[in-house]
């Protein structure tokens, strides 16, 4: 009788730390569970909030550029800055960085000074009529020239410019007496030809060769 109560009493105090130790595995497990899934979520936050941030970044910049490129070109369009006053558009490796045109009838671009006529006259004529107003026919010697035609130059005029080829001579030689280099253009050899043509049309299509004794608006440089 005595050695049943203890085997009692001793597997009553045996069964005792049994019963509360066997949900402490549980437990960790559960709130480790909880720790990997909030985990998991503030990184997944993280990346999506990255991933938009850089998306945000990518499109100001987009946008941005876009903004000071078309600015850019406005400028370079109308010939004027934000204040509204007209500027000097020049090359790196031009020496003219400023420069004041006649009057209102004149045009600045990069450095020089335009004017385009708007009746018509052999090319003889236009000549003269460029050296009584202190210039000359166009003479295209770089960029500068070639983009104020292409910004210009109404899309169905033709004009003169200071290029022929003189009667005792047998190239094509500008208003200033230098010659004709053809790094920026080819003058078109229009058919059928004559003698006559010997003087140089300018177009925004095209520089082609015409009679001199035909009538065109014509282009005055200074």
């Amino acid at each position: 009788m005595a050695d049943d109560i203890v085997y009692t009493d001793i597997k009553t105090v045996r069964a005792f730390p049994l019963e509360h130790s066997s949900p402490l595995p549980q437990s960790d497990s559960h709130h480790h569970g909880i720790f990997l899934k909030v985990g998991c979520a503030i990184i997944i936050i993280l990346l999506v909030t990255v991933i938009v941030l850089s998306i945000l970044v990518i499109q100001f910049k987009s946008a941005r550029h876009t903004e000071v490129d078309n600015e850019s070109k406005e400028q370079y369009r109308t010939g004027k800055n934000k204040s509204g006053s007209i500027i000097s558009m020049v090359s790196p490796n031009s020496s003219t960085t400023h420069k004041s045109c006649p009057s209102n009838e004149w045009k600045l671009h990069g450095g020089k000074c335009y004017w385009i006529a708007e009746n018509k006259k052999t090319w003889n004529q236009s000549k003269n009529d460029c050296a009584m107003k202190n210039s000359h026919l166009l003479v295209i010697r770089d960029f500068i020239d070639m983009s104020f035609l292409w910004l210009h130059l109404n899309s169905s005029g033709l004009y003169w410019i200071g290029s022929s080829i003189p009667s005792t001579e047998k190239s094509w030689t500008w208003v200033d007496n230098t010659s004709f280099v053809s790094h920026l253009f080819l003058i078109e050899e229009n058919k059928p030809q004559t003698k006559g043509m010997k003087c140089v049309q300018v177009s925004r299509k095209n520089i082609a060769k015409k009679n001199c004794d035909e009538n065109k608006q014509w282009i005055c440089q200074l």
